[in-house]
């Protein structure tokens, strides 16, 4: 299923496709083709570093959508990389483009935008925190660890060293639980 506002546009302007883990949708400075919605599966929008640090910018999962600034732009400015298998849909740019004459899909399309900006907002936020504990810790109360360790600390900007460094600290302090590996949870205040 296609949310709103992509659900208006015409069906030839859907593409939807499989991809495995590990597939490259699309790479930084390449021609923009259009945005994406992940039906099932999840995709890091990613960037890299001076020294080949890999840096999680957006995170899109299972009935999101991602990459909506390409439309506006000549290229796209990261990669996009499946990190679970998925069913995906590729929108074309000019449909989107073509849409905005209605006034309901460009509102639609703007609240979306400004709900991703308050997360991004939000993760900036996370990011800032100096201590890599402190960090790890806010970055578990906002829900962010959903899958892999290397992931959530790739968008903490942390090593995953640090990460696990932190997580263990936690977890001595009785903040965190850890039931089983590579699962954290807060611990319960009484």
């Amino acid at each position: 299923m296609i949310h709103d506002p992509y659900d208006r546009l015409p069906q030839s302007a859907k593409h939807r496709f499989v991809a495995e883990a590990g597939e490259t949708l699309f790479r930084q400075g390449a021609e923009t083709t259009g945005l994406y919605i992940v039906q099932n599966g999840r995709v890091h929008l990613e960037r890299v570093g001076p020294n080949g640090e890999r840096f999680v910018i957006h995170r899109a999962v299972a009935g999101t959508s991602f990459a909506e600034a390409s439309i506006f732009s000549e290229h796209y400015h990261c990669d996009a990389v499946v990190i679970e298998a998925g069913e995906f849909v590729r929108i074309d740019k000019t449909a989107v483009l073509t849409a905005f004459a209605d006034v309901e899909f460009a509102r639609t399309y703007g609240r979306q935008a400004a709900r991703q900006i308050q997360s991004q907002r939000q993760l900036l936020e996370i990011v800032g925190i100096r201590s890599a504990e402190e960090r790890v810790m806010a970055g578990l109360v906002a829900g962010l660890l959903d899958g892999q360790v290397v992931d959530f600390a790739a968008l903490l900007h942390l090593s995953h060293e640090a990460t696990y460094r932190a997580l263990r600290a936690l977890v001595e302090a009785g903040r965190v639980t850890n039931p089983s590996r590579g699962v954290y949870r807060l611990s319960r205040t009484p």
